[in-house]
C-alpha cells in the first residue's frame, strides 16, 4: 500500500505568522517564490496598471500583495487604485479605504509583501519591509538621517530607514526625512526579534512596532495613539 508523501515540515508557508498579534491593526505577511507559478488575474486587482510593461520582479510584488490582500479581506472582490501622490486606495464592497498599508521586499529568491489595515480607518498608518543587510541602506543613510540620528543608529540604520518609510507612507508626500521624520527610540524584547519604536513626525509623537523575520527581514508599522 502506497502512502502519500507529505511535504517536509520545514518548507516555509506562503503566509508568515507574526510572533505576536498587533493591537489596532491587522497585518498579513506573505512570501512568493520568484520561481513559482504566475497568477493570470492580476489585472482585476490593479485596473490602472499596465502590467504588460512591468518587469518580472515588479509583477511578483503585485502577486505577493494580491495573495496577502486576499488573506486579509477573506475574499478577492477588491481592487487597488492610487491617489495623485501614489498612496494606495482599496476599493471593496462599494467603499474606498485610504488607510491601507503596503510594502514589498526582495529577500534571496523570494518576494515578500506586507499589507496592513488599521482598526481606526482614519489613522495615518504606514508599514515597511526592509532587508537589514541591504547595503543600499547604509549608503543612503547620510542623505536621509541627520548627524544625531547617524550617530545614534550606527549599525541599526535599517530600523531608522524602515521607520521613516512608515512615517512617510502615513504622513507624506511632503515629508523631509532628515528633519520631519526622526526615529528617537528603539526598544527590544527579551527574545531579541521584536520591539517598539518612538519618533517624531513634524514634531508630533509617532509610535511604531517592529518584528524581525528570519533574522533578516524587518517589518515595521505605525501604531494608533
Amino acid at each position: 500500500m502506497e502512502v502519500e508523501a507529505k511535504p517536509p515540515s520545514f518548507v516555509p508557508m506562503p503566509q508568515h505568522a507574526l510572533s505576536f498579534q498587533p493591537q489596532g491593526v491587522e497585518i498579513v505577511l506573505w512570501r512568493v517564490p520568484n520561481s513559482g507559478p504566475w497568477r493570470d488575474d492580476l489585472h482585476k486587482s490593479y485596473p490602472e496598471r499596465h502590467l504588460g510593461n512591468m518587469g518580472a520582479l515588479r509583477l511578483r510584488e503585485l502577486q505577493a500583495t494580491t495573495e496577502a490582500m486576499d488573506a486579509l479581506l477573506g475574499h478577492d472582490a477588491w481592487h487597488l487604485t492610487h491617489d495623485p501622490h501614489g498612496k494606495p486606495c482599496l476599493h471593496c464592497n462599494g467603499s474606498t479605504l485610504a488607510s491601507i498599508g503596503i510594502s514589498h521586499a526582495q529577500l534571496g529568491d523570494d518576494t515578500w509583501a506586507a499589507v496592513a489595515r488599521w482598526n481606526d480607518r482614519q489613522h495615518l498608518g504606514g508599514v515597511d519591509l526592509a532587508d537589514i543587510h541591504d547595503p543600499r541602506i547604509s549608503r543612503v543613510a547620510p542623505r536621509v538621517m541627520g548627524d544625531e540620528e547617524l550617530e545614534r543608529w550606527q549599525g541599526q540604520e535599517a530600523w531608522a530607514w524602515a521607520a521613516k518609510e512608515a512615517m512617510f507612507k502615513g504622513h507624506g508626500p511632503s515629508l523631509d526625512y532628515r528633519t520631519e521624520a526622526v526615529l528617537t527610540q528603539k526598544t527590544t524584547s527579551p527574545s531579541g526579534n521584536q520591539g517598539e519604536l518612538q519618533g517624531l513626525v513634524r514634531g508630533e509623537a509617532w509610535i511604531g512596532q517592529w518584528i524581525l523575520v528570519n533574522s533578516r527581514l524587518l517589518l515595521v508599522w505605525s501604531c494608533e495613539p
